[in-house]
């Protein structure tokens, strides 16, 4: 069974950045960070949120304007 919570080091693996680069998502509010006493942790639920937003924003019907065509 996968774990419900990871830590930075494997969040930052599991979206192939650096941990600065991710830090800096989390800092900007893209990643929901949880505390536990003085640890950080992170939803694999919200990693994966975070990857789907990405998917919608890059899709091409997000990047063209509604009623543009020819």
């Amino acid at each position: 069974m996968d774990t419900l919570l990871i830590d930075d080091d494997e969040a930052s693996r599991l979206l192939g950045i650096s941990r600065s680069k991710f830090h800096t998502l989390v800092a900007r509010g893209h990643i929901l960070r949880l505390k536990i006493g003085r640890s950080a942790r992170y939803r694999r639920s919200d990693l994966l949120a975070y990857i789907d937003s990405l998917a919608r924003d890059q899709s091409p019907a997000a990047e063209s304007p509604e009623g543009s065509g020819p």
